[in-house]
């Protein structure tokens, strides 16, 4: 068994390893969108926290995990720094504000060749995230987001969601719980870059852009924000539907753009609400039902 596991992982482990990042990164997201903050961040912070761990690993000598997590305290603080004056804003306001963040941070990364190598990136970074670090990241999310959700703040959350103004009237502090909720989703997605600075050897100012940001966001809301296991099923379902339409040539991105256009028409709850879907009875047998009861 194990060799037909070390052969698969042969094959496919790169696939694998993206998978399981991005599925860090849905549940990175899925922190913000519990709060009903539709973040284009995620890409910023991506970015400083792969160029913190990258820095600390290659030009410092810091041991791996501690860079990693340097990185993720580094893109919190930044959050949290952010966050007071951005998550007084609305709807698109809001979204509009952490876009100009990861484009501010994108410029920087493109300017900044001392640090970030500029234009041209930085090659050579030592490759120390391993696919049983991230299955064990995954597991130590999906339990974390479970225990959230049971607690007295998940509940919490949830009624920010239906309607914040009637939480803030009954007493739920809404700003001070989405900052927290803000800052958490940052320190895991500068985590997620460290973790993928050092699985791709390679890091730069385009890997964190606007294009980042919204697969990041679509990935929970692809597999349903209100399933524990939607982020998970919305990041596989997004990284894996490329590879599986690759014999449809030039159609591959339309076939894709089309299936998850389907999936947000037809699927408002996300994939995940298929477990909860029943086929609707006909009108005339939900009339005759009563009648044959009498």
């Amino acid at each position: 068994m194990m060799a037909a596991l070390d052969t698969f992982l042969a094959s496919y482990g790169n696939l694998v390893n993206l998978c399981l990042l991005n599925t860090l990164l849905a549940y990175g997201v899925w922190l913000a969108l519990a709060a009903n903050m539709f973040t284009l961040g995620t890409g910023g912070f991506m970015a400083v926290g792969a160029y913190c761990s990258v820095y600390l690993t290659m030009q410092l000598g810091a041991p791996f995990a501690v860079a990693v997590v340097a990185g993720g305290l580094l893109a919190a603080a930044v959050a949290l720094i952010i966050g007071a004056p951005v998550l007084r804003l609305r709807g698109d306001y809001f979204m509009l504000a952490t876009f100009a963040f990861t484009e501010v941070v994108r410029v920087i990364a493109l300017n900044w060749d001392a640090v970030t190598g500029g234009a041209i990136g930085i090659y050579g970074i030592p490759r120390y995230t391993e696919t049983w670090q991230l299955v064990l990241l995954v597991l130590i999310a999906l339990y974390f987001v479970f225990a959230l959700r049971r607690s007295y703040f998940g509940r919490s959350i949830l009624a920010i969601r239906q309607d914040d103004v009637m939480s803030e009237a009954m007493g739920v502090n809404v700003f001070g719980q989405r900052l927290s909720l803000f800052v958490a989703s940052g320190f895991v997605s500068g985590g997620v870059g460290g973790l993928a600075a050092h699985l791709n050897f390679f890091v730069g100012p385009t890997d964190f852009g606007l294009l980042r940001s919204v697969d990041a966001l679509a990935y929970p809301i692809l597999g349903g924000v209100n399933a524990l296991l939607g982020p998970l099923v919305g990041a596989i379902f997004t990284t894996l539907l490329p590879e599986l339409l690759r014999f449809s040539s030039q159609w591959r991105e339309i076939l894709m753009g089309l299936l998850i256009l389907a999936v947000v028409l037809f699927l408002p709850g996300g994939a995940m609400s298929l477990l909860k879907w029943r086929p609707r009875k006909p009108a005339g047998a939900r009339r005759a039902a009563p009648e044959g009861a009498k």
